[in-house]
């Protein structure tokens, strides 16, 4: 009897010892992934979301908002904040993406319109077009951050990221040979993304599933927009090609910063015109001869274009509606354009117009006000706010500042800007070999968009 009441209390002294224990090893535990949170995203929820929509504008948006279409874009209106994302001359696609990618101008960051460097008499350092400045991902990566980039312009090829890179040539992986060149990094990363290899046969499925005209069976295009048109089956091959990588690779490989970029409404928008009532362009062209279109016939024609956009503009914001999805409420998701299209001489353009045609952002997510109209965004603003809401400083360096407007009062004390000098320097920016006839149809595509002469 005694022994039993001796060996009870040593058990009874022993389970308050475990229990204490294994309390104390829970309250670690806690603590630990709390302050970890504290500077680091959860592994499932990127922290930022950067998606690229190239030449989407707010006047043909609007409309179909308007009219109840792009639901999605409405629900970021909605719940966070929007505004016209003022861009900069020489409105190219080249040179505005990177500029939203370093927080600098063309000068700075080296990947520059030559024609009109020269033409306008603007000194610059270097005689090549290449990127001299760090992009986002050098710099999230440099300091520790996971990065994933899909698509973004000027990343072929692709560099070595702390992360994934999944440059611009892949998109052409339906009707290129990649057998003898790097166009993801890691290198092996590019195994991994066969399923999205898209064929001929696809196209036909891809117009019926997403309601896309097939601009190919009309007879309205003449002149150089012709080859655009002749090529319209793999510029939806390539969209969704990309829709396909970047949603498989949100699931599959969680980072830091996420960033994905898409051009059909851009590369629609350069032909689609043809397909806007002759009347009302007879009308605008009228006008134009004696001085100026009004804006009364300016709405009239910008909503004709609109309809003729909808089914475009109606798959990108599907798709947007794809990645809200798969994200949880703790992501910022920041959606930018680098141009929009405007009407000019009976037709629709972004390169040679007399007024720059802006272009769009859309922000929602933690700390964001909601309803906003954000009035003061400009393309080099987009990498300072990203490093803001990592709680990075801005360098100094930078020609864009953080849109502090959009920012709840409360987070902006807590958390007040801080700056450095620069993030260029040390590391060095990594870049495989190009490839020679890569470059060659790449510069035929531009060719065909009137990007290059």
């Amino acid at each position: 009897m005694i022994l039993e009441i001796f060996y009870s209390k040593i058990v009874s002294k022993k389970a308050l010892f475990l229990i204490i224990v294994i309390f104390l090893v829970c309250l670690s535990v806690v603590a630990y992934f709390t302050l970890w949170k504290k500077t680091k995203p959860t592994p499932d929820s990127p922290r930022v979301v950067l998606i690229g929509v190239d030449g989407a504008g707010w006047n043909l948006i609007d409309p179909l908002l308007e009219e109840g279409y792009l639901p999605n874009i409405k629900n970021m209106k909605d719940k966070g904040g929007y505004g016209t994302l003022k861009t900069a001359r020489p409105v190219k696609s080249s040179v505005i993406w990177t500029s939203i990618a370093t927080g600098k101008s063309m000068v700075k960051h080296g990947v520059v319109d030559w024609t009109y460097i020269n033409k306008n008499n603007i000194e610059v350092p270097f005689r090549q077009s290449e990127r001299r400045a760090k992009a986002f991902w050098n710099i999230l990566g440099d300091l520790g951050w996971k990065v994933g980039v899909i698509n973004w312009f000027i990343t072929f090829p692709p560099e070595a990221v702390n992360g994934y890179m999944v440059s611009e040539e892949f998109r052409h992986i339906a009707r290129r040979d990649f057998s003898n060149v790097v166009v993801t990094y890691p290198k092996s990363l590019l195994g991994r993304l066969e399923f999205a290899r898209l064929g001929k046969e696809d196209f036909p499925k891809i117009l019926e599933e997403e309601h896309l005209p097939n601009y190919q069976e009309r007879s309205s295009i003449y002149g150089g927009e012709s080859k655009l048109v002749a090529n319209y089956d793999n510029f939806i091959l390539q969209d969704k090609t990309i829709e396909l990588v970047s949603l498989y690779l949100l699931q599959r490989f969680p980072v830091d910063l996420y960033a994905t970029y898409f051009r059909l409404v851009d590369v629609v928008s350069h032909f689609a015109c043809a397909y806007i009532a002759p009347e009302l362009l007879a009308k605008g062209v009228e006008e134009e001869k004696n001085g100026k279109v009004t804006p009364e016939t300016l709405a009239e024609i910008d909503k004709d274009f609109s309809r003729v956009m909808e089914p475009v503009y109606s798959y990108s914001d599907r798709i947007l509606g794809e990645f809200f999805e798969r994200l949880n409420s703790q992501s910022t998701v920041i959606v930018v354009s680098d141009h929009s299209f405007g009407y000019n001489r009976g037709g629709y353009g972004h390169t040679n117009l007399p007024e720059i045609p802006h272009g769009i952002i859309l922000i929602k997510g933690p700390n964001i006000k909601k309803g906003y109209h954000i009035q003061e965004a400009h393309i080099f603003d987009i990498l300072p706010t990203i490093l803001y809401i990592f709680d990075l400083p801005v360098a100094k360096d930078m020609d864009g500042k953080v849109l502090t407007e959009v920012f709840e009062e409360k987070i902006l004390k807590e958390r007040p800007i801080r700056y450095i000098e620069s993030y260029e320097g040390e590391a060095r920016i990594e870049r495989g070999q190009k490839d020679r006839e890569l470059d060659k149809k790449t510069l035929e595509e531009l060719r065909a968009l009137g990007y290059i002469k």
